[in-house]
């Protein structure tokens, strides 16, 4: 059991070490792929149908991107799509992955508390505007040259 554990530390260290060296650019690149998309759509999905159980899935998934060396939907994109249509895997991401995911967390983190406290918003304006400013950024970082 122990080889197991040492050799899931290995791999998942020299994981960290391989996304260190990804710039942040591409980092973005490999998250267009499939991560953002999906992400962006679950959480606008959440917004809109007020639903706490969706907003705390994909919080959990975003503080999972913090954590791990990829998101949690770069492992479903390795496993599923590339191996399955051959296409090329994400090799690993850089620090905007956890600057991204940090953001994200906390965003959650206040949506929550204006569910749970009944907080009378227009959520179909906070979903619309959540939408237009991950397209935003996301744009914003695609067209600098220096990340």
């Amino acid at each position: 059991m122990t080889n197991r554990v040492l050799l899931f530390n290995k791999f998942l260290f020299s994981k960290w070490i391989a996304c260190r060296l990804v710039s942040d650019h591409m980092s973005v690149r490999y998250g267009l792929r499939f991560s953002y998309p999906i992400s962006i759509l679950f959480v606008t999905f959440g917004i809109l149908t007020q639903s706490q159980f969706v907003l705390i899935c994909t919080a959990i998934i975003a503080f999972l991107g913090i954590k791990l060396p990829l998101h949690p939907f770069d492992y479903v994109y390795n496993y599923a799509i590339a191996t399955g249509f051959g296409k090329e895997k994400i090799p690993g991401r850089g620090s905007e992955l956890q600057v991204s995911s940090t953001i994200s967390v906390l965003f959650h983190l206040i949506v929550l508390g204006l569910l749970v406290g009944n907080v009378p918003i227009n959520y179909l304006l906070l979903a619309s505007i959540y939408l237009m400013s991950s397209i935003f950024f996301i744009v914003v970082l695609l067209r600098k040259k220096s990340l």
